[in-house]
């Protein structure tokens, strides 16, 4: 569950060009505690799926909508957690002590970067995955972002927010045992199997249980977070 790789097989759908591309932050999504088997160990782990629209006007969806791309973690900003790695180096220093222990996951949220994209076919699909991402170098402005910024949190519901999301995503989201526990309305549980309603206004999030970390706001002069 490392990589979200972007929509799409070759013939239907043509994958963002590989390389390095200026994005933004737009998604926050708190997929619950998410159950995987890998070499035949099963193991639980609250995850957490963090988006974002690439804003280079060259490299466009067929119909010339952004690229979005995206890419899970472990809820943890634990010494050896990815997400620890991937913020460090986006940020482009590591994270003090003081700074791991209430770190907002909403500071992402709009913040430009430069993500490395790679693709990887496997039979006849190409896909587009999240290798890297770095800050911005000094006096390259990113374009201004297109697609709505949006987040959802399990701790602290917006179920218009999670209403927004694909029906993919909500049924994943479903199937976590925080999902039960945060009492959905009936309304939203049968949107889970329908059809997603367009994307809600943006909703702040708050970092899921397991989620470290404040600061990004004395980072000024590094990344705008």
């Amino acid at each position: 569950m490392a990589l979200t790789v972007s929509e799409g097989a070759t013939g239907t759908y043509t994958p963002p060009e590989a390389g390095t591309f200026p994005a933004r932050c737009c998604a926050l999504i708190d997929l619950g505690t998410q159950t995987a088997t890998y070499e035949g160990e099963t193991k639980a782990a609250r995850k957490i799926l963090v988006s974002f629209e690439i804003t280079d006007s060259d490299n466009r969806r067929d119909d010339g909508s952004p690229h979005i791309v995206s890419k899970r973690f472990t809820a943890s900003l634990h010494p050896k957690a990815g997400l620890r790695k991937f913020l460090e180096a986006w940020r482009g220093r590591p994270f003090t002590a003081e700074e791991l222990k209430a770190f907002d996951l909403k500071t992402l949220l709009g913040i430009p970067c430069l993500l490395g994209i790679v693709h990887q076919e496997k039979g006849d699909r190409v896909y587009a995955n999240l290798s890297s991402c770095m800050k911005l170098p000094k006096g390259f402005a990113a374009a201004p972002g297109a697609v709505p910024l949006v987040s959802f949190d399990l701790d602290a519901p917006d179920w218009q927010a999670f209403a927004g999301l694909s029906s993919r995503l909500q049924a994943q989201i479903a199937e976590a045992p925080e999902f039960a526990k945060a009492n959905p309305p009936k309304t939203v549980q049968l949107a889970a199997a329908g059809h997603a309603p367009a994307a809600p206004a943006p909703a702040a999030i708050a970092p899921p249980a397991g989620a470290a970390g404040s600061g990004f706001d004395d980072m000024a002069d590094d990344v705008p977070f």
